[in-house]
């Protein structure tokens, strides 16, 4: 058997395969300039080329949504735009998933009306369909329009097939979701509940229940739910917390070096928790072990974030800022835009590094209320 030749250079099958590469490395200009060369390339060819060789036409589909899908993560949703708006011609059977995207991304360009408005028709055209109203009150609720947000739900759940639970269990979450945001907790675990009596599989969410509590200073309702984490890390940093925050700081360092004593790869999510955990107990060394060989796989804004206060806590200021801008990117792509890192985050950092200049010069990078005795 002849072993498979890899394809001729600037091939149409190159170009993919090195710019598929490259976005996997994240390097993404380089990835973005190829994608761009090769959808240029792919559109130009003729109807008679694309029925002898059907599989350029899902290339330029597939390349298209992966360029789309790259230019919308770094925040260029004018651009992402433009790229998806050609799919509406070349791929019209498909025109309602386009168009829902192309609203979706207008609302995180700041075109809101008009987003929310393509939404809500898009919805219209069959308003039979739950899914439609699902995305418009999920929009709707990151855009601040709570009233909006509870018409579409309650669409949706009108919708919904009563028997097909899983698809009914949405609706709910985002009424959790919703009724969590406007401050009323009780409304907010009555619908979590009913989300996880429908499909078991949401109870990964329950950190987003018992933080909730917590927040609100109920603990008691918070630890009930915290029994029903299945991830210690989780589980054990939030009895931590809620030990911590209760005046029990005996109790709150036990379950936080029970938290550090984990394996943080043995688990899928979480692993903010177990860093955090680890940084409370003073000693920051285990966990900037960990996310120095972890960070590019499990990386997010928060763990950013708590690698940056790790490495305050080392006395590295510069890296510390560079780690923080790093997170505030992101969540400037984020909707909503946020641009600054929260204050609960300056309060962590201020109870672990005892460096009071290189504090004051790691400040601006979040949200603190500067005040006459601050």
């Amino acid at each position: 058997m002849s072993e498979s030749r890899p394809p001729l250079r600037d091939s149409y099958e190159d170009l993919f395969s090195r710019a598929q590469a490259l976005a996997r490395s994240g390097q993404s200009e380089g990835a973005i300039a190829l994608y761009r060369r090769l959808v240029s390339k792919l559109e130009r060819l003729s109807e008679q080329i694309l029925a002898r060789r059907p599989e350029l036409r899902d290339m330029h589909l597939q390349s298209r949504r992966e360029l789309v899908g790259m230019l919308h993560g770094l925040g260029r949703y004018a651009e992402a735009i433009e790229t998806e708006k050609v799919l509406l011609d070349s791929h019209p059977e498909q025109a309602e998933m386009w168009r829902t995207d192309i609203a979706v991304m207008r609302i995180a360009k700041g075109e809101i009306e008009d987003g929310l408005g393509e939404l809500q028709a898009l919805a219209m055209e069959e308003p039979q369909t739950a899914e439609k109203w699902l995305v418009l009150a999920n929009e709707s609720r990151i855009e601040g329009r709570f009233s909006e947000s509870q018409a579409a739900i309650e669409r949706a759940l009108e919708k919904a097939d009563k028997d097909d639970h899983e698809s009914l269990a949405q609706p709910y979450f985002l009424q959790f979701l919703l009724w969590k945001e406007m401050g009323q907790p009780d409304k907010a675990i009555e619908a979590w509940d009913k989300t996880v009596e429908l499909d078991a599989r949401a109870i990964r969410s329950v950190r987003e229940a018992y933080t909730m509590f917590t927040e609100t200073g109920r603990y008691n309702d918070a630890l009930r739910y915290v029994d029903l984490d299945e991830n210690p890390m989780q589980a054990g940093y939030q009895q931590g917390i809620i030990a911590d925050l209760t005046g029990n700081h005996d109790k709150s360092r036990q379950k936080w070096r029970q938290v550090a004593k984990l394996d943080p790869t043995e688990y899928e999510y979480g692993h903010d928790a177990w860093v955090e955990a680890v940084l409370r107990l003073g000693d920051p060394d285990p966990a900037l072990e960990w996310l120095q060989e972890n960070l590019p796989q499990y990386g997010s804004p928060r763990l950013l974030v708590l690698s940056g206060i790790g490495w305050a806590m080392r006395h590295d200021g510069e890296l510390a800022a560079a780690l923080f801008q790093q997170a505030i990117s992101l969540h400037q792509r984020g909707r909503p835009p946020k641009q600054k890192l929260d204050s609960t985050d300056w309060r962590l950092l201020d109870s672990l590094v005892t460096d009071d200049e290189l504090k004051t010069g790691l400040r601006r990078y979040f949200a603190v209320v500067e005040t006459l005795w601050a």
